[in-house]
């Protein structure tokens, strides 16, 4: 049996940042709120939950004697309406919205001034993309994973900075195709970190038999992963955690492929690989 982990696994930058903020939070002051999902990752958000951050998830769950405390925002980001109202009940808001999230609104929010009808290649239900809507002009935007005609004709395209780098390109193909722009002003909004992933996972699937994408199942970056990875190997599976590979049959010809998505943590790569250490010495 061979493993291979691709070189660049555990948790981005801007996931690392926002996790430190709320652990560090913690311990200053025993219990933290988080404002939504910190990051999509089930284990990570039990694991903060158990150490004493406490996440609300509509406006509605802010508890009564919320003046007092601190409120953290996640790093999807959130709408410019949630996070005044958040000012006004908590003492302190702390925001780790990453900073890619934020580059990019700022960025839509200027073109928009100059006259740019925005259309962003993302999924409208996204807490990016929801909090995206919430900072700029929604009448100058449209959010959309399939080229459609529209009559507008000075435009900006940017993507969901999750988003797979291929894909938003075949987007772009299409948007202007389908379309008679007379402007067209075209952004690389993608995170390099999930780019540099995405070619790291296809040529590892192309090399193995077995590919694991570890991340949660909620997690668009981890889903694009998989994406990859099942195009060019067969047996591909998306798992949360080790629990997970006892349902997978692994052979001792194996040569398996492991990346993970920015917000899996080391530890649920370690132990899915402490797992797949222990089954190559019971299949030798």
């Amino acid at each position: 049996m061979e493993i291979n982990v691709a070189k660049r696994t555990g948790f981005c930058s801007g996931v690392q940042l926002a996790y430190n903020q709320v652990k560090n939070s913690i311990v200053d002051r025993n219990k933290i709120y988080i404002y939504g999902e910190l990051v999509h990752n089930k284990k990570v958000i039990e694991e903060l939950n158990r150490a004493g951050a406490i996440t609300i998830t509509e406006l509605d769950d802010i508890p009564d004697d919320s003046i007092n405390e601190t409120v953290i925002i996640r790093a999807h980001g959130i709408s410019k309406s949630e996070k005044d109202f958040l000012k006004k009940r908590f003492s302190k808001v702390i925001d780790m919205t990453c900073p890619i999230v934020t580059n990019l609104v700022k960025y839509v929010k200027g073109k928009q001034k100059d006259g740019f009808f925005v259309i962003v290649y993302g999924k409208p239900d996204h807490p990016e993309i929801l909090g995206l809507k919430g900072n700029v002009d929604e009448s100058k935007l449209l959010i959309t994973l399939s080229p459609v005609k529209i009559p507008q004709r000075k435009i900006l395209i940017v993507s969901q900075t999750t988003m797979g780098e291929e894909e938003y390109k075949n987007f772009i193909a299409g948007m202007v195709n389908i379309n008679s722009f007379t402007e067209v002003l075209i952004r690389d909004t993608i995170c390099s970190e999930t780019v540099l992933r995405e070619k790291e996972t296809l040529e590892l699937s192309k090399k193995s038999t077995l590919m694991l994408v570890i991340g949660g199942k909620n997690s668009s970056n981890t889903q694009k992963l998989y994406r990859i990875s099942k195009k060019y190997c067969k047996r591909a599976y998306h798992i949360e955690s080790d629990e997970e590979l006892k349902e997978i049959v692994i052979s001792p010809q194996d040569k398996i492929g492991i990346v993970t998505g920015s917000s899996t943590p080391k530890s649920e790569l370690n132990k899915v690989l402490e797992y797949l250490r222990q089954k190559k010495e019971d299949l030798s």
